[in-house]
């Protein structure tokens, strides 16, 4: 399920596909993982862009299935 995490400090959001690689990324480039609230992202909001149009990972997903 799709994750996005938000910085501590500085509120910068980031999403990602699954947890795993929110995680990933958190651990590697961002600090730690203590620094970021984790949250998952409902399937409707994942699938849908902020102006209203799908985005392409979700059509990707979908194409494949």
């Amino acid at each position: 399920m799709a994750c996005k995490i938000t910085h501590r400090l500085n509120d910068q959001q980031i999403r990602f596909a699954n947890r795993d690689a929110a995680e990933r990324y958190a651990e590697i480039m961002g600090g730690g993982v203590d620094n970021w609230v984790f949250t998952t992202v409902p399937p409707a909001e994942a699938e849908w862009s902020a102006h209203g149009q799908r985005s392409e990972h979700a059509v990707s997903r979908r194409a494949a299935s």
